[in-house]
């Protein structure tokens, strides 16, 4: 696994030749990038998305819902890349990139309760799936996998907004309307 991540400036730009480490990401705030990766399915009828429960050993968030697949870009890789790289990672799942649906480039500056910050760009893909596919998780980073609604997850975050990791209202509402918005093509 590489130890160094890629830098970005405020545009959202790699900086080139410049790299941290993920201490450095997580105590000083430096500006990186991320990529998160939403796999969701249509079974009986209903729109389901795919949770990953973060390892309890994760300094950020531990215990807590998640994205399916996700992870910090490394230094030189591009974001489709990381996804790439992190479904199979954490998910063992190997994905094509024109399986991907990339909706969008988020900031997000988020600082935990022991004072580590996240502060950076999210490259946001969607991957649809059918059925019922087996997975090979990651022990290290995800606990557990869980396939819930849409409707389910929207009731979580209004009524246990603490069992998920606390991505903004408006990250959960474009990812989930994105979502409802391909599952209609």
């Amino acid at each position: 696994m590489n130890d160094t991540y890629q830098l970005y400036d405020e545009q959202g730009r790699p900086k080139e030749d410049r790299y941290v480490t993920k201490d450095d990401i997580f105590k000083k705030g430096e500006l990186h990038g991320a990529s998160h990766v939403w796999i969701w399915r249509i079974q009986n009828d209903a729109i389901e998305v795919l949770l990953q429960k973060r390892s309890p050993e994760k300094r950020t968030w531990p215990n807590r819902y998640d994205i399916s697949a996700a992870g910090h870009i490394n230094a030189g890789e591009e974001p489709l890349v990381a996804a790439l790289r992190e479904t199979k990672e954490e998910i063992g799942t190997d994905v094509k990139p024109e399986e991907l649906t990339n909706i969008g480039v988020r900031r997000a500056h988020m600082v935990t309760s022991k004072g580590l910050i996240e502060n950076e760009f999210q490259w946001l893909y969607l991957l649809r799936m059918e059925g019922d596919p087996s997975f090979v998780i990651q022990d290290d980073e995800v606990a557990s996998l869980l396939w819930k609604t849409i409707d389910q997850i929207r009731a979580d975050l209004r009524d246990a907004p603490d069992t998920y990791v606390p991505h903004a209202t408006l990250y959960y509402d474009t990812v989930l309307h994105a979502i409802e918005s391909a599952a209609k093509n």
